[in-house]
């Protein structure tokens, strides 16, 4: 859903670096994660610091990301600034349909392991971060690439309004 509003709502900014914010911190905190799964699922107490913060944080993930969608979908998304370039508009909703997906799908995963001992789902969830990390590269290119190269006022729509 397109609007002929400018800017997303400032509800969307705020999850959205919300969002990223907790993502990046879980991601900088998961090293050692696989091995206090193992402790865990062995019947031991994991006594790292990721294993007492990376679920909670995960959790808070998943809730953020379905408000969202709850959000976005209510108040919809800022019409592409106009580029002619249908494949590379194509390429963006298809690249924020994987973002969500991938944002859902990775604590899922992670609660499957962790909570509920499900020992593939550890595998699962380490490709999906990786996925994630890669698409997250990605878009941010996008963003810098429609900033600096394109020069078209896209990235205006997700900063936070300036006093």
């Amino acid at each position: 859903m397109s609007s002929s509003v400018s800017r997303y709502a400032p509800a969307q900014i705020g999850l959205h670096w919300l969002v990223f914010v907790l993502f990046a911190f879980n991601f900088i905190v998961s090293d050692n994660m696989g091995r206090a799964l193992k402790v865990k699922l062995e019947g031991g107490i994991p006594d790292q610091f990721a294993a007492l913060v990376h679920p909670p944080v995960g959790v808070a993930v998943l809730v953020l990301t379905l408000i969202r969608l709850v959000v976005r979908w209510r108040k919809g998304a800022p019409a592409l600034p106009p580029n002619g370039k249908p494949l590379m508009d194509r390429a963006a909703q298809v690249a924020h349909i994987a973002l969500y997906a991938l944002l859902v799908m990775i604590p899922l995963s992670g609660i499957a392991a962790w909570g509920l001992g499900i020992r593939p789902a550890g595998d699962v969830h380490g490709i999906v971060v990786k996925l994630a990390v890669w698409l997250v590269a990605l878009h941010a290119l996008a963003a810098l690439y429609h900033q600096f190269v394109l020069k078209d006022g896209l990235l205006d729509r997700m900063r936070p309004k300036r006093g």
